[in-house]
């Protein structure tokens, strides 16, 4: 399961500590190696970079390593149209990771 990368969102986020995840959000704050960002539920979660952290919208996708329930390394990042409606991505996270259809999806 380790190539599987899940989109989450904060409350989810716990569940996948050492694993690599996806997390839609808005960028909030950048410093000069991390990024705080408002993932799909309205949770925050601090974001881990080196060097450049090629964030160049308001809106990305950051793909990376949960290294605890707040905190994500990043490994890469996807730029979105500044038009993403988080709570529809919210929505749509919370479809996947239902029981029903969750095994469905990435087994």
């Amino acid at each position: 399961m380790s190539e599987i990368s899940p989109r989450v969102n904060s409350a989810i986020l716990p569940r996948f500590i050492g694993q690599i995840v996806r997390i839609p959000c808005k960028i909030l704050t950048t410093t000069e190696n991390t990024v705080t960002v408002q993932t799909s539920d309205g949770g925050e979660i601090l974001v881990k970079f080196t060097g450049d952290s090629g964030i160049t919208t308001t809106f990305v996708e950051i793909i990376g390593h949960v290294v605890d329930a707040t905190t994500v390394r990043k490994a890469g990042v996807i730029n979105l149209k500044s038009d993403l409606d988080l709570q529809v991505a919210d929505k749509v996270i919370k479809l996947i990771h239902d029981p029903r259809f969750f095994s469905t999806i990435f087994s």
